[in-house]
């Protein structure tokens, strides 16, 4: 977005200038100082989160062969296209035909009616379906900027439990979150580069470097931060995570990059602008002996499920937590490849994650909830990620694009 493109200049510029908004290098949790809270800078990502009412999110379903077959393009969300993916083969015929037929004026007419079919955030085809080739250049790139900083090494994802929470509630969500990250593998840690999952996809941002993916770990807690808050600003959010920290001061795995996850209940609202500006977001603090990278977003009430939930009926059977699955993906991809905004963006500002926003891979369904990735023995959606090489991938409704589901 721009003003995240305006963001990346000034750091880009202050640390040239050797100002004192430099990035710090990252370091082992183990430093000598015991004091690991952090000054917030003031500043977030939140991208293209926040699902549009003129977005379907699921009108290229192929519902796992259980569509309609309607084939009309029409975006409702009815598993068209007899479920085969792409629901809009009468729209492209007629498109094509007007394309290339009526002589150049409208040819020339239809060519920009074609451009502006891509959104300018993320380059993907969302008004007329189309496809570019499978291994070409998808539009708008992403590319490396300023000293294009990565997290490398062990990172320890540790979420922080803020509002009124039951404890019954904590441990699912801890479950169910953190298998996203315990399916890497069966060590303590594992790395992103294992085929096959929603992680696999940040692979090429380190290889392309010469740097080795980073491995992750969860560590799933059960404390319970502020349980009488009810509104939380971006500033409050840092405040939260540094009073857990306060509070757990070993918590950290020796030699690890610690990675604060904020996840405000139910009963509490990120007052900048849950559901209506983001449904999550990422930044930083700057510590005494490193910079600190945190996640923020919530559990939700109904108010929120036409701007932060693609379904109401979910594979794990909770509409909130189901939801924040995808977004914690989606954070935590940009966090590895965009940690202090002088990493990997598009010439809009866009992080890596951004430009697939409510993109899914293939659907499938269980019941009649959809879901595109079985990760352990859970089914999650899960939004895809674009890929560093910037080339054209097959799969689900990012085709025609460099969003992918597993790299």
């Amino acid at each position: 977005m721009n003003i995240r493109h305006a963001l990346v200049i000034i750091t880009s510029l202050a640390l040239t200038a050797n100002m004192s908004l430099a990035v710090y290098a990252d370091q082992p949790s183990n430093a000598s100082s015991t004091n690991r809270t952090f000054q917030y800078v003031g500043f977030r990502s939140d991208g293209f989160p926040v699902l549009s009412s003129q977005v379907d999110p699921f009108a290229n379903d192929n519902g796992n062969g259980n569509g309609n077959g309607n084939g009309n393009g029409n975006g409702n969300g009815n598993d068209n296209g007899n479920g085969n993916g792409n629901g809009n083969s009468s729209d492209n015929q007629s498109f094509l035909s007007n394309l290339l037929n009526g002589g150049l004026s409208n040819f020339l007419s239809n060519l920009g009616n074609l451009l502006s079919g891509f959104s300018s955030n993320s380059g993907t085809f969302f008004n007329k379906g189309f496809s570019l080739p499978v291994g070409s250049p998808a539009p708008n790139p992403i590319y490396c900027h300023s000293t294009c900083t990565t997290l490398t090494g062990t990172i320890s994802l540790i979420p922080v439990f803020v509002g009124g929470w039951s404890g019954t509630d904590v441990t699912t969500w801890n479950s169910v979150l953190g298998n996203i990250v315990t399916s890497l593998g069966t060590g303590s840690a594992n790395s992103v580069a294992l085929a096959g999952h929603v992680f696999n996809t940040t692979s090429l941002y380190y290889t392309s470097q010469g740097l080795t993916p980073p491995s992750l770990q969860w560590v799933s807690n059960t404390t319970i931060t502020d349980p009488t808050v009810t509104s939380v600003t971006d500033a409050g959010v840092a405040s939260e995570i540094n009073s857990f920290i306060t509070a757990n001061p070993t918590v950290v795995p020796s030699g690890t990059t610690p990675v604060y996850i904020y996840i405000g209940a139910k009963t509490t609202l990120l007052t900048s602008g849950f559901g209506t500006t983001y449904c999550g977001w990422h930044s930083y603090g700057l510590g005494s002996q490193s910079s600190v990278p945190f996640i923020a977003f919530q559990d939700f009430t109904s108010t929120y499920y036409k701007t932060c939930a693609a379904q109401t009926t979910t594979p794990n059977g909770n509409v909130g937590l189901d939801s924040m699955a995808s977004v914690l993906v989606h954070e935590i991809d940009e966090t590895l490849t965009d940690p202090y905004f002088t990493g990997w963006l598009d010439a809009s500002g866009y992080e890596s994650a951004d430009k697939c926003a409510w993109v899914w891979g293939a659907l499938s369904k269980v019941g009649t909830a959809r879901y595109d990735i079985t990760l352990g023995s859970l089914k999650y959606l899960i939004q895809t990620n674009w890929l560093e090489n910037n080339l054209v991938t097959v799969g689900g409704s990012g085709g025609g694009t460099a969003c992918s589901l597993v790299g």
